[in-house]
């Protein structure tokens, strides 16, 4: 799975649940966010609940009999800026059901004003092991 093949996942997944950007000359976009090396921008006000994915996902691999299996892990992070809701409850219960080997790793305790939680969705492959260098 792909950067953009998650990220259209998660805005058909959570697209009725997901909250808004809005950006300083005053237009509004949904609060999905790629995080690369910089965050959402300070002058972006969010409201609702926010999908935050990481640019780049971890990666490792396991050698099997003749073939290797290869491992992706995307870092998804949900923050909810409207606590009275119960979306980011039914966001996460949505995400479990379609990435059923998704790992939640959040709702730490904290003095934070917002809800939030991590989920590491995992991405598995099988590939045939090269026998020599320049076989591909």
């Amino acid at each position: 799975m792909t950067l953009i093949e998650l990220r259209e996942s998660l805005e058909i997944l959570l697209g009725d649940l997901i909250g808004t950007y809005k950006l300083p000359q005053g237009s509004e976009i949904p609060a999905v966010y790629v995080d690369g090396s910089s965050g959402v921008p300070n002058d972006w006000q969010v409201s609702g609940l926010e999908v935050s994915i990481k640019q780049y996902p971890a990666r490792a691999s396991r050698r099997l009999m003749s073939m290797v299996e290869m491992t992706v892990s995307w870092e998804v992070r949900l923050s909810q800026y409207n606590p009275e809701t119960s979306s980011l409850d039914t966001a996460i219960d949505r995400l479990l059901r379609h990435f059923p080997d998704a790992t939640l790793t959040g709702f730490p305790a904290t003095d934070r004003g917002y809800q939030y939680a991590r989920l590491i969705i995992t991405d598995v492959e099988l590939a045939f092991q090269y026998r020599r260098a320049g076989t591909i």
